[in-house]
């Protein structure tokens, strides 16, 4: 967005006014001709003068443009990383494994006979029901809390209780809600992807 500046260039000259002055018989300059330039060196002595012709109400109009995008783009691409978060968490958990890519402890030799007396898969992926991580979904886990925030969470107190026995009273814990920074790294990258695409879209 260019705000184009239209300079006009003069000069100030003291000697040339004086030489001017004494040369005027011997070039035989006519008289008007000279008033005129004398007219026009009283202007050279303001010194430089610059005017400025812009397209300010254009660039206004863009970046307020840009902002409305870019505050439409940022509110999409924070509910788009709730949405990868809790696919990244639903996966590590099938997998057996915690936000910090660690194995779960495994289930105690109870629990593991209860399991193969129900019928039920005895991996370490804290499927029983099925509810508490059926509950991870967009539309019950995912709450917008501010400006360009989103938290992620459970809505129904049992299937948090049952998460928080998991992440913090039971022993072992089993930490299965949260991220480490090597998610943190591939959320971000993902996110500034979607910003750049979206604000390209918006042709500024």
């Amino acid at each position: 967005m260019a705000v184009p500046l239209i300079l006009k260039r003069v000069a100030t000259g003291i000697g040339i006014r004086k030489l001017i002055s004494k040369d005027i018989d011997k070039a035989e300059i006519p008289q008007s001709e000279v008033n005129k330039i004398k007219r026009g060196l009283g202007n050279f002595a303001k010194g430089i003068i610059i005017k400025t012709n812009t397209n300010s109400k254009e660039v206004i109009r863009k970046v307020n443009k840009f902002e409305s995008a870019l505050e439409r783009a940022i509110d999409k691409g924070v509910k788009q990383a709730g949405f990868q978060m809790l696919d990244i968490i639903r996966t590590k958990t099938k997998k057996g494994i915690d936000f910090r890519d660690k194995p779960f402890a495994p289930y105690s030799e109870g629990y593991l006979k209860k399991l193969e007396k129900e019928g039920k898969e005895t991996n370490v992926d804290l499927w029983y029901s099925g509810k508490m991580l059926g509950a991870l979904t967009p539309d019950q886990a995912i709450t917008k809390t501010g400006k360009h925030k989103i938290t992620l969470g459970f809505a129904r107190a049992e299937e948090r209780d049952k998460a928080l026995w998991n992440q913090v009273l039971n022993t072992p814990k089993r930490e299965f809600f949260g991220f480490n920074n090597r998610t943190e790294k591939i959320i971000n990258k993902t996110f500034n992807r979607f910003i750049e695409k979206e604000l390209k879209r918006a042709r500024i």
